[in-house]
C-alpha cells in the first residue's frame, strides 16, 4: 500500500507542477461572477440556469483528470521512459496503476470541490442580490449531493482510460477511446429507454437492439450520475438513486482496473 501511495503522491506533486490549481483558482473565481450575472439575464429561471451552469461547470472541471492530465501523465511515463523509474523502485505495474488512479482520484476530488465550494458561493451571493420568491425550489443538499454522485462517474470513466492506456500504445488512441467511451455512457441508457418506450409504429432492427443492449452493459452509464436537473429543479432525490450509482461506479471500476492490471502486466514498454 505505500507503494501505491508513493506514486498517488507523485502524481499530485507532477499536477501541482502544471499549476493546474492555480487555474482552477481563477476558474472558480471567473465562475462565480458569471454564473450570477448570466442567471440574472434570465429573471424566470434564476435558480435554473445558475445551478445548470455551475453545476456543469464542476463536471467539466472533473473530467478534466481523465481527458487531459491522465491520458498525457500515462503517456509521457512510457515515451520519456520516466516508468522505468519508478518501477525499478521495487513497485509492480499494477501498483503503478493503482497508485496513478488513486492519485487522478484525489486531484477530482479537489478539483471538484472547489468548483462546488465556488457554486455554493455563487448560489449565496445570487440569494442576497435577486428576490427571495426566485428561489423557493432552493435545495442546498441536493446542491451539494449532485457533484459527489457526479465525482464517482468520473472516477469510473478515469478507470476507463487507465485501461485504454493499458491496450494501446498511442495517446492519441487512447483519448479517442476515452472520449467515444464517455459519449456512449452519456448516450446509451436514453437509447435503452427509447428502445423500451417506442410505439408500434415505430421499427428498430433487433441487431440494433442488442448491440444497444451491450452497450449499455460493456460501458459505463455515466448518465445515471448526472443529478443536474434534480438540483435545478429542487427535487427530492431518492436514496436508491444515490446508493445504486456508488455501488455501480465501486464495482465497474474495480473490474476495469483488474482488466487493466492484466494487459498493462504484458504490455511491451518501450
Amino acid at each position: 500500500m505505500s507503494h501505491i501511495w508513493s506514486v498517488s503522491t507523485i502524481t499530485i506533486k507532477e499536477a501541482i507542477r502544471h499549476r493546474i490549481f492555480l487555474g482552477i483558482s481563477f476558474a472558480s473565481l471567473l465562475l462565480i461572477v458569471v454564473s450570477v450575472v448570466i442567471s440574472g439575464l434570465f429573471m424566470r429561471d434564476i435558480l435554473k440556469i445558475l445551478l445548470d451552469i455551475c453545476l456543469s461547470a464542476v463536471n467539466i472541471g472533473g473530467l478534466l483528470i481523465p481527458f487531459f492530465v491522465a491520458i498525457n501523465l500515462l503517456s509521457n511515463d512510457i515515451e520519456s521512459h520516466s516508468i522505468y523509474t519508478i518501477l525499478s523502485r521495487q513497485i509492480s505495474r499494477g501498483q503503478y496503476l493503482l497508485g496513478r488512479y488513486l492519485g487522478f482520484a484525489i486531484l477530482t476530488g479537489l478539483i471538484m470541490t472547489s468548483l462546488t465550494i465556488a457554486s455554493l458561493a455563487a448560489v449565496y451571493i445570487s440569494t442576497q442580490i435577486f428576490p427571495a420568491n426566485y428561489f423557493l425550489q432552493l435545495n442546498w443538499s441536493v446542491i451539494i449531493l449532485s457533484p459527489i454522485v457526479s465525482y464517482f462517474g468520473i472516477i469510473m470513466l478515469t478507470a476507463c482510460v487507465m485501461f485504454w492506456s493499458s491496450v494501446t500504445t498511442s495517446s492519441f488512441l487512447t483519448t479517442l477511446l476515452a472520449l467515444s467511451t464517455y459519449f456512449v455512457g452519456q448516450t446509451v441508457e436514453d437509447l435503452t429507454r427509447f428502445m423500451n418506450s417506442r410505439g408500434e409504429d415505430i421499427f428498430i432492427p433487433p441487431l440494433v437492439e442488442v448491440i444497444v443492449k451491450t452497450l449499455l452493459y460493456l460501458f459505463p452509464n455515466l448518465s445515471a450520475f448526472d443529478l443536474k436537473q434534480q438540483a435545478a429543479n429542487g427535487l427530492a432525490i431518492p436514496l436508491s438513486e444515490v446508493i445504486m450509482p456508488l455501488l455501480y461506479s465501486a464495482c465497474y471500476s474495480a473490474a476495469v482496473l483488474l482488466l487493466a492490471i492484466y494487459f498493462f502486466n504484458r504490455k511491451e514498454l518501450q
